[in-house]
C-alpha cells in the first residue's frame, strides 16, 4: 500500500511539473507574440538614422505591396512587413495614389496614409542626374548649371576627406580625390543645398551599393585594395556599353597588367587630356599624365570615371581569361573582339577601320 501511495505521489508530482512547465512555455510564447504585435500594432514607422526628408517616385498602377517596397528600399519606413501590416490592420491602401511624395524617416504611419490617400505629390526638388562614367568635373559642370552651388564649392567638397567613411581614409593623396566614388544615380535637391551635402548624398549611395553587392568583403577577399578595383571599374566603364563585356575586359586590365605590360586605354588618354574628344592623335599617347596608360605601365593614379556596381563586381570577379587584346567590333552595338594573339588583334583592327571608311 505504502509503495502505491508513493508511486502515486511521485506521478502527480511528474504531472504537476509538466504543467508548470507548459504554463510556463504558454507564457513565454504569449509575451512573444504579444511583443511582436505590440511592434507590429505600432504606428511608429521610424527607420535607422537621423531625421531627413526623402523624396520617393511611386509609379502609375503600384500595389500596396510596391509602395510598401519602395518606402522600405528608400528608408522612409522601418520595414515593409510593419507597413503592410498595417495597412490590413487599418484598411489603408485601396486609395494610395501614384506621384513624387516627400516623407521624414521618422513618420507615423497615419501621416504617410493621408499623404498617399490624399495624393500629396511634390515635385518641387531639382533632379540631378549622374549618369555611368561621368568624370568628377563633369558632375560639377552639371551641379553648377542647375544653380545647386558654384562648380568650384562642388571641387572642394570633392576633394576633402571630412566624411564619415572607412573607405575614403584609405584613398591615396591625389588631385580629384573622390572621383569614382560618387555613385551614377539621379538625385533629388532642395533649395539651398550645400555642397557638402550634395557629395555626402553621392557618397551614401556608394556606400549602399557596396554594403548591398557585398563589394567591400569581396575586395578584401580578392588581394587588391578597394582603390585599385574603383580604379579598374572606371576604365571598365569608360570602355564598355555591352554589360556582358565587363567581365571579359577586366580580364584583359588584369592580364596585361600580369604580363607587365602596359594597359594603354583610349578612355584613360581622353581623361588625362581633360577634355571630351571622338579622336586620340599620337601627341596625345605622349602625356606625360599619371593618368595616361600609354605612359605609364599599370593602372591609372586613380579612377577617370564614376563606374556602375556591376563594373566594380567585374573588377573584382574577372573572367578567367588568356585575352591580353580587344579591339572594337560593332560600332553601333558597342562590341569587341578579343584574343591573345597579337596577330590576331591587328587584323581584327584593320577590320575594323575598314568599316570607317
Amino acid at each position: 500500500m505504502t509503495n502505491n501511495r508513493n508511486s502515486r505521489k511521485r506521478r502527480k508530482k511528474k504531472a504537476n511539473i509538466f504543467l508548470l512547465v507548459v504554463i510556463l512555455i504558454f507564457f513565454v510564447v504569449a509575451i512573444i507574440i504579444g511583443s511582436i504585435l505590440a511592434k507590429l500594432s505600432s504606428t511608429d514607422l521610424s527607420a535607422n538614422g537621423e531625421e531627413r526628408m526623402i523624396v520617393v517616385d511611386i509609379p502609375e498602377g503600384s500595389t500596396v505591396g510596391d509602395i510598401a517596397e519602395v518606402l522600405d528600399k528608400n528608408n522612409v519606413i522601418d520595414t515593409e512587413r510593419h507597413f503592410m501590416f498595417l495597412c490590413k490592420l487599418n484598411k489603408q491602401g485601396s486609395q494610395f495614389k501614384y506621384g513624387k511624395y516627400e516623407f521624414s524617416n521618422k513618420s507615423d504611419f497615419f501621416e504617410i496614409v493621408e499623404k498617399l490617400n490624399n495624393g500629396e505629390s511634390i515635385d518641387t526638388s531639382t533632379h540631378l542626374t549622374v549618369k555611368e562614367g561621368m568624370w568628377l568635373s563633369e558632375i560639377g559642370d552639371e551641379v553648377e548649371r542647375l544653380g545647386l552651388c558654384s562648380k568650384e564649392e562642388f571641387m572642394e567638397a570633392a576633394n576633402s576627406r571630412d566624411y564619415d567613411y572607412e573607405f575614403i581614409s584609405k584613398i591615396p593623396e591625389r588631385e580629384n580625390l573622390l572621383e569614382g566614388y560618387l555613385y551614377p544615380e539621379t538625385y533629388y535637391f532642395h533649395e539651398g543645398v550645400t555642397a557638402r551635402e550634395i557629395v555626402e548624398t553621392m557618397l551614401h549611395q556608394f556606400n549602399k551599393v557596396c554594403v548591398k553587392n557585398g563589394i567591400f568583403n569581396k575586395a578584401e577577399k580578392a588581394g587588391k585594395s578597394l582603390d585599385e578595383y574603383i580604379i579598374i571599374a572606371s576604365l571598365i566603364e569608360s570602355e564598355v556599353r555591352v554589360e556582358s563585356e565587363r567581365k571579359l575586359v577586366s580580364s584583359v586590365i588584369q592580364n596585361r597588367i600580369e604580363e607587365d605590360m602596359k594597359l594603354q586605354i583610349d578612355a584613360s588618354v581622353i581623361y588625362a587630356k581633360g577634355k571630351r574628344v571622338n579622336r586620340v592623335y599620337y601627341s596625345d599617347l605622349e602625356n606625360q599624365s599619371d593618368y595616361n596608360t600609354y605612359y605609364v605601365k599599370g593602372l591609372p593614379v586613380g579612377p577617370i570615371c564614376s563606374p556602375r556596381g556591376s563594373s566594380i563586381l567585374a573588377a573584382i570577379e574577372p573572367e578567367k581569361t588568356d585575352y591580353i587584346y580587344y579591339v572594337v567590333d560593332d560600332q553601333s552595338a558597342g562590341t569587341h573582339y578579343f584574343t591573345n594573339d597579337y596577330d590576331d588583334f591587328l587584323a581584327a583592327s584593320a577590320r575594323y577601320k575598314a568599316t570607317l571608311n
